[in-house]
Formats: C-alpha cells, sequence, structure tokens
C-alpha cells in the first residue's frame, strides 16, 4: 500500500498521484483532519447515526494516519479509477475501498467547503467568481495548485500539409447483394 512517507520519497509521485505538490497537501491535511473528526463524532463508518460508542481509528485499518486517508481520496478523485484497481493499489476489497471512498469525500468536500473553495457547478456561480474583484490582501492562499493560472503549454506543434486529401471517398454504386436473393432461415420448433 502506497503510504504518504512512501509517496513523498519518490521525486513527482504526490503530485502524479494526488495532482497537489506537498506544502498544498500539508496545508489540506489539518482541514481535512478537522472535517473527518467532525463528521466521525457524529456518523458511524457506514453514514448511521452515532449512538453509544466514540470513534476511534481500529487497529487494522487499512489507512493508519489521517495522511493516508487524505491520499486516498485524492487520489481516487483525481485519477478516477474503477474501485477494483483503487482496491489493490490501496490494498483492500473493492467493497472496502468503496465504502473509505463514499466516507472521505464527505470529509474532503466539508474541508473545501468550509474554506469555500468547492469548484463552481453552474454557469452562475463561475460568473460570480470571475466578477470579484481579485486583491492580494482578501484573497486567501489557494489550497490547489491547479486553481491559479498556469502558463500556455510548450508542446511541440504538429505541423499541418498544404496538400488536400482525401481519406475516404463515397461510391455512387449500390451493392448487388439485395434483400431478395437471401435465403430465408426457418427454425423448427
Amino acid at each position: 500500500m502506497p503510504s504518504y512517507e512512501e509517496v513523498t520519497q519518490r521525486a513527482g509521485s504526490l503530485r502524479a498521484m494526488t495532482g497537489l505538490t506537498a506544502r498544498e497537501f500539508q496545508a489540506l491535511l489539518p482541514h481535512f483532519e478537522q472535517a473527518f473528526e467532525t463528521y466521525m463524532g457524529t456518523r458511524t463508518i457506514d453514514g448511521q447515526p452515532r449512538t453509544s460508542c466514540r470513534y476511534s481509528p481500529y487497529t487494522t485499518c487499512p489507512l493508519p494516519t489521517m495522511a493516508d486517508k487524505l491520499l486516498f481520496i485524492l487520489t481516487s478523485v483525481k485519477q478516477n479509477p474503477i474501485q477494483e484497481i483503487h482496491g489493490q493499489l490501496f490494498e483492500m476489497s473493492p467493497s472496502t475501498a468503496n465504502q473509505w471512498s463514499h466516507l472521505l469525500h464527505r470529509g474532503l468536500t466539508q474541508a473545501l467547503a468550509d474554506h469555500d473553495r468547492l469548484p463552481a457547478r453552474t454557469a452562475d456561480e463561475v460568473a460570480t467568481l470571475l466578477a470579484k474583484p481579485k486583491t492580494e490582501a482578501t484573497s486567501p492562499a489557494p489550497l490547489f495548485g491547479m486553481m491559479g493560472l498556469s502558463g500556455r503549454s510548450r508542446v511541440r506543434q504538429i505541423p499541418r500539409s498544404t496538400k488536400n486529401s482525401t481519406v475516404a471517398r463515397s461510391s455512387g454504386t449500390r451493392s448487388k447483394t439485395s434483400s431478395s436473393s437471401m435465403s430465408a432461415v426457418t427454425f423448427a420448433a
């Protein structure tokens, strides 16, 4: 199972798996932890209301640390793997991966909502975001590096040929096979 410590040891792995740098990941972690623990204080892992026992992580948890939990859900959100593959990556069954994905997605969504970092879902929300004046003093640092504008892509453009070429030509002649020449096949009941 890729733990957070193992992933950060390999250069570029955290960014490839989650889309975040180590600094951005660490900035999001306390907010995610607070949202997750708040949710687990009132709900069970199955989403049922908590009645008597309080939440405590169990010893055989497949995601032992909060950083591992955040790595799991961010990998799921960025890569969008099927649960079979995601479960194999984190050494759990597909049903367990499904259960953890649903549980941790609630925590991630709440952490982003608490800091007004949820993505815009409608055209009106996008227009509102674009209409806001940008000032350095009032805007907090973004949690995600992908939220800022990036430079123009440096990918080499493929040169286009100036010659016209025909890929396919439709024929005006019809097929000589007609439905009347086909013999009927009957099946006995």
